[in-house]
Formats: C-alpha cells, sequence, structure tokens
C-alpha cells in the first residue's frame, strides 16, 4: 500500500493507494466484512454504496506510517467522482514522477488499485484495454501525466481534494467470537503438545544471513539497468529526424506539439487553422489512428511514429564513462564553456541543466568490492534536461553514452524564437 504526503490543506489528511477490493450485499455486510478483513489480514477499511451492494477496500497500514494521520481511499474518491461514476468502465491514470497510480473502475466498483512504475503501468493499461475489448465495455481513459500516454480527458490529482471527507479509511470493529472459553482451552492443549514436541524435535537452523554490502550494491544495480535505457545520443537525435518527416500544415490543421517516450509510440497534437475534424479524418491514414478529437474543437491528438530501438546504457560499459566533470565538459559547446554556473549552461537557445549525482546506494566512499577481490566504482545517478532547436541536434548526438533518454518533447515556436524546439530529459550515470 502507499501513502501520499499530507494533503494541501490539512496536515493530518492523506491519500492511501493498493487497497484489496470486494463488492458485498448490504444486507449481511457486517458478517461479510470481517470475513474479507480475515482473508486479507486488514486491519482497516473504506466503503462506499452502488445500488443494492457495498463496494469494500481492505488494508493492514503501518502503524508507525499513519499514526495521528487520517487516511482515506484514493480509489475510493476517483470511483465517487462525478466524472467516473457516470462512465461503464474508467481507467485513471495519474503520474506522481517515478509512480503510476491506476485505478479502474467498472459500474462504480473499484476493479484494481495499484501503485505501479511508468513501465508496469503501460503493460496495466493494455491489460486492461484488452479485458474491456473482450467484454465489450465502452472504456474510458482518464489521468494526467507526461509519461501515461494518451487519454480521453485531463483528470489531475487535484480533483480528489473537492470532497475532503470522501472515502474515509477506518479501524475494523475488535471482533469478540462468541466460543472464546472453548478457544482458551483448545489453544492451552495445543500450546502443551507443542512443548512436548519440542522437547524432543532438533535444534532449529541458524538464523539467515544478511546481504553483505557488495550483495546489497549488486541488486541495486541489477534493479536499475534491468531494463532497457536506450542511449540519448542515439534516439533523441532519431527522433527528431523521424518526427522532422510529418507535415506542419495538413487539411488545416497545424502541428503544435509531440510527445515521445522511451518506447511505444509517440502522440502528436494538431491546432485548429481553419480545418475542420471531418477533413483531417479523412485524410488521416492508418498510421495516424487512433485519432481523438478535443472537446474545444480547436486541437486533436494521433498516433506518431514508433519510438526505435537504439543502443542502450549498460552498467557493463562502466569503464568508457566519463566521470562527473569530464561528462559537464562533454556536454558544453566552445561558447558554452564561459558559464559560471556548473550544472546550468546555456548559449543561443540549447539549455543544459543537470542535477548533482547521488550514490545508487548509500555507501562509505571506499571502493565496493566484488566476491572476487576486484574492485570497481560506485555508481552515482543524475537527472538530467536539455532544450533546443531541432537544428542543434548534432549536440545531442555528442552526449555521453552514459546519459539515457527519458521522454522527448517537441513544439513549433513561432513567436520570439521560430522554429522547431524541443526539451529533452533522462538521468546520467558517472562513477564515484
Amino acid at each position: 500500500m502507499h501513502i501520499t504526503e499530507p494533503l494541501p490543506g490539512d496536515r493530518r489528511a492523506r491519500l492511501a493507494f493498493g487497497l484489496d477490493w470486494r463488492a458485498y450485499p448490504v444486507k449481511g455486510a457486517r458478517a461479510e466484512r470481517r470475513r474479507y478483513a480475515d482473508d486479507f489480514g486488514a486491519t482497516n477499511y473504506v466503503e462506499y454504496k452502488v445500488g443494492d451492494e457495498l463496494i469494500g477496500g481492505f488494508a493492514a497500514p503501518d502503524t508507525g506510517e499513519v499514526r495521528g494521520a487520517r487516511l482515506y481511499s484514493g480509489a475510493a474518491r476517483i470511483a465517487l467522482h462525478a466524472r467516473v461514476k457516470s462512465r461503464v468502465a474508467a481507467l485513471v491514470l495519474l503520474q506522481d514522477a517515478e509512480k503510476v497510480h491506476l485505478v479502474f473502475v467498472v459500474r462504480g466498483a473499484v476493479r484494481n488499485d495499484e501503485v505501479l512504475t511508468v513501465e508496469a503501468a503501460r503493460v496495466r493499461r493494455f491489460d486492461i484495454e484488452q479485458e474491456c475489448l473482450r467484454l465489450n465495455l465502452s472504456l474510458s481513459t482518464l489521468g494526467a501525466g507526461q509519461s501515461i500516454g494518451d487519454v480521453d480527458e485531463e483528470f489531475s490529482a487535484a480533483a480528489l481534494l473537492a470532497d475532503r471527507k470522501c472515502g474515509r479509511i477506518q479501524k475494523l470493529p475488535v471482533h469478540v467470537p462468541a466460543a472464546i472459553p472453548l478457544i482458551v482451552i483448545v489453544a492451552t492443549v495445543i500450546f502443551g503438545v507443542i512443548k512436548v514436541m519440542d522437547a524432543f524435535a532438533p535444534p532449529p537452523p541458524p538464523p539467515k544471513r544478511e546481504p553483505t554490502l557488495q550483495e546489497r550494491y549488486a541488486k541495486v544495480v541489477n534493479q536499475t539497468f534491468d531494463h532497457a535505457e536506450p542511449r540519448a545520443s542515439a534516439l533523441a537525435p532519431a527522433l527528431l529526424a523521424q518526427l522532422g518527416t510529418n507535415e506542419t500544415v495538413l487539411a488545416g490543421w497545424l502541428f503544435e506539439r509531440a510527445e515521445c517516450g522511451s518506447s511505444g509510440n509517440c502522440t502528436i497534437t494538431y491546432r485548429r487553422e481553419g480545418g475542420s475534424f471531418g477533413g483531417f479524418d479523412t485524410v488521416a491514414d492508418a498510421a495516424m489512428r487512433p485519432v481523438r478529437f478535443d472537446p474545444d474543437g480547436l486541437h486533436l491528438t494521433m498516433r506518431g511514429p514508433g519510438v526505435p530501438a537504439v543502443a542502450t546504457v549498460s552498467a557493463k560499459n562502466i569503464k568508457d564513462w566519463p566521470d562527473e566533470q569530464a561528462l559537464i565538459d562533454m556536454v558544453q559547446t566552445p561558447p558554452q564553456r564561459l558559464s559560471v554556473k556548473p550544472y546550468e549552461i546555456d548559449s543561443h537557445g540549447y539549455v543544459v541543466r543537470l542535477e548533482p549525482a547521488k550514490p545508487l546506494l548509500a555507501v562509505p566512499p571506499a571502493l565496493v568490492r566484488t566476491a572476487k577481490g576486484k574492485a570497481f566504482p560506485v555508481i552515482r545517478q543524475g537527472n538530467w534536461k536539455i532544450e533546443g532547436f531541432r537544428w542543434q541536434a548534432p549536440l545531442l548526438a555528442r552526449l555521453p553514452p552514459s546519459m539515457t533518454l527519458e521522454s522527448l518533447s517537441v513544439e513549433l515556436w513561432l513567436k520570439d524564437q521560430v522554429g522547431i524546439h524541443f526539451t529533452a530529459k533522462g538521468k546520467y550515470y558517472v562513477p564515484d
């Protein structure tokens, strides 16, 4: 279960995601609630009514984590929101940095309440879409976040703050069975039998060994690089080249922006400049679909080119990585070396921002040694962001091999500076 930071305006209130949900009749709800709570090992619950049924969510929050706090179910607030409960099936995706809160609601009942990584959220979304197709359910996708993909409607986390009393998570009442005396007698007998058996049982095995610093470090490195992270120097120029083949003006619609992740397909947005929805739908080919027309009547989004497969960043190539100062020198063009800000480089509209790198695992500054005794540096990780124009793509191609690309946003600028402007974001890795 994931518990958010305190909500704005009420420092004791927090939202919780990741509850286990079940539906049961209103009649006899007390017994059903207790049965599901026992099945899930839950200590807290939340309920709301849909027709003749109660929709119940169950959780067992850490006492230390919630002491003094009032918990509210984020999934319950989403399911009861006016924009969601009117839908047959609704999938809500709310991105928070590297996490995505995913809630799937069918006819008012919560089916999925999860907190996932961006990549896992994409997989779960695909599974839900396929399930709705099989069951012939009309699915509406809502949400907000740069990495969740296209949605039917924007739905931000601020929508969950409207009703501050909705979805309160309560503690389950203490349940005292009627057969307590019998249970005590049976427990006493069992305890006596166990004591006798322990007298003849072999000694317990030694306690499980705690992982060493080297093993913990190796695990963190494996988790960091267990999925493909494309090199920014290869993927960013390739995406800019692919997006450059798209028509700027198409059937009376002007290219406005494109959003690309590290996999899948880009999403392209056009702005109306005299065209019509019907006219664009006529010229849109299969590669552009699905095409979604915004309710404002001024914008539409379509499927863009696929993200190509390129070389990836791997810890096996750490010997080829520059250190932090060398990386700063490599991302600077000659005029930029006059900059007095080491982590913010700006020249001719080409802006580079580097956040200071932090170790993947908090370890002593000494070298981490493997089981074979071979020494290698501790890896540190930082975030980067680069803004510029398409004609500066050769600068992206010269980025160090330890920089990954997570997202690329491309916009058409027509005011002070005219041109195709991009914003690229990702992570960089350096040896300590």
